[in-house]
């Protein structure tokens, strides 16, 4: 019995399917029939125009990647967090607010430099994405990594300020005025709303840009 497919009565999504999974050295013949019918399938301009809107679609499509690059990056700085307690002698805890904006302005400047310099974070590298420039697609400037985080940026420098000015209330008149307790309040809210509408702006439009890939002109990819 004859076991060799009929290539010419596939979909162009089938000989795409097919094409990823062939053995080429197995199958060499098989490979080029495969090469010479998708070819032709992408001669058709409708199938052709579904074909680019399919492969846009896969590019952009980075929601879950970029989760769990983040998820990955925060295990790193966790770990780096530990280690530095460990190296000056500082207990570890999530109640020390000091250490921990200390920590987040670390990240900061990891996601800075690593996006400026690379286009990638260690994340990004293990799940395949990279950060380009909106418009020609090309590697981004260190200027545009800072942009990108700017909002960032200026909310853990406020916190910094404010934790430093929480703690100096404390030494000196052994209480926190009402203003400070307002202020970390506000910028706690401000923090969660940053954060939602980063996710909730990624979900709305065509190439998943954050509101931090239009502030600094860049867009994420699958590499």
């Amino acid at each position: 019995m004859d076991y060799t497919p009929n290539y010419k009565n596939y979909s162009l999504d089938e000989l795409l399917d097919a094409q990823k999974y062939i053995d080429k050295e197995s199958f060499p013949q098989r490979a080029q029939e495969l090469e010479l019918e998708i070819a032709n399938k992408l001669k058709d301009p409708e199938i052709k125009a579904e074909f680019e809107e399919l492969e846009t679609n896969k590019r952009y499509a980075t929601f879950w990647p970029r989760f769990w690059a983040a998820i990955i990056d925060g295990f790193i700085f966790t770990a780096l967090l530990y280690i530095e307690c460990l190296l000056f002698s500082i207990e570890y805890s999530y109640q020390n607010t000091i250490l921990q904006a200390f920590n987040g302005f670390q990240y900061i400047g990891y996601v800075v430099f690593m996006h400026g310099f690379y286009g990638q974070t260690l994340g990004k590298m293990v799940m395949d994405v990279k950060v380009l420039d909106h418009d020609t697609e090309t590697d981004i400037t260190l200027k545009q990594s800072v942009r990108r985080e700017s909002v960032n940026i200026a909310i853990n420098s406020s916190w910094i300020l404010l934790v430093f000015s929480i703690s100096i209330s404390l030494q000196q008149l052994g209480s926190v005025p009402d203003v400070l307790t307002y202020l970390s309040m506000g910028l706690s809210s401000l923090a969660t709303v940053w954060a939602l509408s980063e996710f909730i702006t990624m979900l709305f439009n065509e190439k998943r840009r954050a509101i931090h890939d239009f502030i600094g002109r860049t867009v994420v990819v699958r590499l």
